[in-house]
Parts: C-alpha cells; structure tokens; sequence
C-alpha cells in the first residue's frame, strides 16, 4: 500500500466515519399504542404520521390514515381491529413516501390491541403524530424504559373535531366547540386526572390539564415540533396556538381518554434526533478519535518504510 494511498483513506475515513458512527441499530427508538374502541356513534378519523431520518440526511414524513367504526355501525371496529388498521395504514403509508428508504416499520402484537414502531437499521426516528378524534382509549409507552431514559419528550394538543369532520366552504354554521364530557389523562399507575370539558375552549381545557400535572408539564403556544401536510392524506389540523408539553417525563406510560364528541386529541413524541445536520458538536468527538487513530498509523508506516531502506 502507497503512501498515497492511506493518505486517501484518511481522507476518505474522517469523512464517512461520522456517518457510520452514528447509524442506528434496528429498535433503537420505538413507541408502543395500545389501543382502545371508539366511542363515537358513526365512522371517525384516526391517523398515525412518523418521520425518520438516515444519518445527516433529509427526513423524511409520512401519514397513515384510517378510519373507525363507531358504536352505531354495523359491524363496530374492535381495539384489536383497531391495531390492524393503523398497523396497515402506518406501513403502506411509508412505502409510498419512501419505497428504497423506508426508516419506519410498524408491528402489531399478535391478535392483540397493540402497536410497537420502530427504527429499521441505520435509520433514526425523529417524530411521532397520532390524531385521535375517536375518543378511543390510547395508552403508550417506550418499551423497556421511561419516556426520559429514552429521552423523548412528549405534547398534548386537544383539539375541536368539527376541524377535521366538515369541509370547508361545504358546511355552514359548523361549531367548533366541546359537546360536553371530560379528558381524562393517567401516568403510569397514579390516580388519574380528569379535566372537565363543559363550555370550555380547547386552550382552557389545555391549561387546566397542564395546571393539574403539576411540575410535570408546561402550557406552550410553541409546538414540540413543527406540522407538516400530504395533499394526498387527510385528517391534518394546523397548531391551534396550544399545547400541553412533558419534557422528559420520568415515567413508563401515559394513558390519555376523552370523553367529548366535540373534541380530538393530538399527541406527540419527539425522539432525540442525533444526527440533525446542525448537530456538528455531537461528532466531533468521533472525527478527533479518526484523527489520531490515522495519524498513529501514517507514523506506524512511516517508521516500516525508513527501517526497510
């Protein structure tokens, strides 16, 4: 090998070390639903969006949309059947959105009513959306850690139903209000706490909710992280001016349940994302270590070289 030759190396190394350091094994980030029945009468909204990223590169954003049946239907989705649909509709969603590329996967635990997303290898999650305007019951968790362990900050943002249900410019003198009822919000295995939704707005009812949890929430006219839109994918609602946020939340599950027709939830999970391009700090430490190694070896063959003359 020519000197030249381990000089390119080492130039190709400091570049593509970073890169390879930070690749992700599969299940690194994960984000487990189970999910409830709807408790609406008729056939509702509910969407999944999750956005990966591989290394430093684009993230990419993707919705799986499906709908539920309610308690008047003929044949009323099942907790479980609700699990198979989402499941369905979060994996087709991401072929389409990236066929070559597809960071995210979605398994559902056999026949149960459970969800676990996660990470394909060398990719990171970066986001988590879930639209509920079903009033299911949605419990998660991380499995095998605390949301803080896992470093995943969490966001509460309730919202009216009527703003996903009717179309604009077809429907006139659409409310948007609550109807009437109660959220109810439980951490892992401590009383739950129950917010009543009677002639309150959505930002009441959200500052209510952040006031009842104590230290372990912030009411937020900034959102955890930006919204994003598919022309093709419906059941999108653009930020509403609130929300309540638990940053690092030092627990294993968050249950949360409305009970309002008037009313949906969004909640939202946002995963460490080591390899924003803007993160440069995080690497260096990586790119120093490459340095010296490469250093140590041109100086190894070096020493070979004089020895040999």
């Amino acid at each position: 090998m020519t000197k030249n030759t381990i000089l390119n190396l080492i130039l190709l190394g400091s570049f593509t070390l970073p890169n390879l350091a930070f690749a992700a094994p599969a299940g690194t980030n994960q984000l487990r639903l189970e999910t409830g029945s709807s408790k609406r009468k008729d056939e509702t909204a509910f969407s999944y969006s999750v956005s990966w990223r591989k290394n430093d590169e684009n993230i990419h954003r993707s919705n799986g949309l499906t709908f539920i049946n309610g308690i008047d239907s003929k044949n009323p989705s099942s907790s479980s059947e609700v699990a198979h649909k989402i499941t369905k509709a979060i994996n087709a969603g991401v072929a389409i959105e990236s066929p070559h590329e597809r960071g995210a996967v979605a398994k559902q635990t056999k026949d149960k009513n459970e969800i676990i997303v996660s990470n394909n290898n060398g990719f990171d999650l970066t986001h988590i959306t879930i639209r509920d305007y079903t009033n299911q019951k949605l419990q998660y968790s991380i499995p095998n850690k605390s949301f803080k362990a896992a470093s995943v900050n969490i966001a509460i943002d309730i919202v009216y139903s009527a703003a996903v249900e009717y179309v604009a410019g077809f429907s006139s003198d659409i409310k948007q209000q609550s109807a009437g009822g109660g959220i109810r919000v439980t951490i892992d295995q401590n009383p739950p706490i129950e917010i009543d939704t009677h002639r309150r707005s959505s930002e009441k009812i959200e500052k209510a909710l952040a006031l009842a949890l104590g230290s372990k929430a912030i009411y937020s006219s900034h959102p955890i992280f930006p919204n994003f839109v598919q022309l093709r994918s419906k059941n999108y609602k653009d930020f509403d001016g609130g929300e309540v946020q638990l940053p690092a939340l030092n627990a294993k599950s968050i249950l949360i349940e409305i009970n309002d027709p008037g009313l949906g939830v969004l909640t939202k999970f946002k995963f460490p994302d080591t390899n924003e391009p803007a993160n440069i700090v995080g690497k260096v430490p990586f790119i120093i270590a490459f340095v010296i190694l490469a250093i140590f070896a041109y100086l190894f063959y070096a020493s070979k070289k004089k020895s040999s003359v």
